[in-house]
This record gives structure tokens, C-alpha cells and sequence, in this order.
């Protein structure tokens, strides 16, 4: 963490949608409004702050999305639909998968969906973006080894392994997120 009078850098991993959101407006009750992130989809994500400058600035409301819009035409329609709704998007390009919004709305229970639905499909998205990671490193993982076995390169071995510990950290963070999801089915059952 870098901290300065003009910019605050911090970077970390969630595996909560909600909790990333809750953890964004502390940091802007301690006086930092968040101005950029990097694209953190299975990595950590660096957040870059800047003090708070006006009291209106405390109002913000911060929610995440989850997307991947692949083609700059989607992206703009997204940007354009929540701008339309009052909310502004940090997002910097359509290559990002998870999408910042703020509002400066006085509505403390102002949200960017509007039933639990859209928070189930939130959810299912990344867990579809995790499970695509975890396919294709099995994969790689069984292809390194099978070329460690043909040429008998250590390198081969080393890459493999290294493969194999970014699958175990997709699982974990797919079924961080599946347990978020099962957790919404049931809130849909109380």
C-alpha cells in the first residue's frame, strides 16, 4: 500500500462482490474516493484513490458488475444505459470483465439492478469466467507434463506446476463465488 497526500494505491482480492462494494465506501468515509482499477479478474486488483475533495463527494454510492462485453459497441450501450440511470462507470475498456459504477445519489439503497435475479446472474457470469480459467489450465497443466515426460525438461516440470497452483487459486475463487450464489438462491426462498 502507497500512501501520499495525492494518491492512495491499494491492492487486493475479493471474492465478494458485496464485500468489495462495503470496502470501497469505507475507504471513502476515510476521506479516498476511488479514481481507477486495474482489470482484476483472477488476480489481485490495484485501486488507485485521491483524497476527498468536496462534501458532495461523500454522497458517492459504489456497485459492481461483472460483464465481459466483447466488442466496443456493447461496451458503449452498457456505458450509455447506466449513465442514462445516474451512474458513471470507472471501467476503462471494454477488455474489463468486472465494472465500477459510482452515483452521487443521496439514495443510500440505490443499486444498479433492480431484483435479485441480476445478482444471481452477477454471480453466474463470474463463475462461468472462473470455470473457463480452471478448463484451460488442466489443460495446459496436462500438456506441460506430458512434455516433461517426452523431453524430459525440467522447465517443462516448473512451468507445470506453476500452472497447477493458478488452477488451485480459480477453484478457490469459483467456489467463493458459488457460495455467494447459493446464498441468494436461499435469500430467494426466505
Amino acid at each position: 500500500m502507497v500512501k501520499n497526500n495525492k494518491v492512495k494505491k491499494v491492492t487486493k482480492h475479493f471474492s465478494d462482490f458485496s464485500k468489495e462494494e462495503q470496502w470501497l465506501q469505507s475507504m471513502l468515509n476515510e476521506g479516498w474516493i476511488l479514481k481507477s482499477y486495474d482489470s482484476e479478474d483472477m488476480d489481485d486488483c490495484q485501486y488507485v484513490f485521491e483524497p476527498v475533495k468536496s462534501e458532495k463527494q461523500k454522497n458517492i454510492i459504489y456497485k459492481i458488475d461483472f460483464r465481459e462485453l466483447n466488442q466496443k459497441g456493447e461496451f458503449e450501450e452498457y456505458k450509455s444505459i447506466f449513465e442514462g440511470a445516474g451512474w458513471i462507470l470507472l471501467s476503462k475498456n471494454s477488455w474489463y470483465s468486472k465494472h465500477i459504477f459510482y452515483t452521487t445519489s443521496t439514495n443510500p439503497q440505490r443499486d444498479i439492478f433492480s431484483d435479485q435475479e441480476s445478482y444471481r446472474e452477477r454471480e453466474r457470469r463470474r463463475m462461468s469466467s472462473s470455470l473457463i480459467y480452471i478448463i484451460i489450465g488442466i489443460l495446459m497443466f496436462v500438456v506441460l507434463i506430458a512434455l516433461y515426460i517426452i523431453y524430459d525438461r525440467s522447465a517443462f516440470l516448473g512451468v507445470g506446476i506453476m500452472t497447477l497452483f493458478f488452477n488451485i487459486k480459480c477453484m478457490v475463487d469459483y467456489y467463493r463465488h458459488k457460495k455467494v450464489y447459493k446464498s441468494l438462491l436461499t435469500r430467494e426462498v426466505e
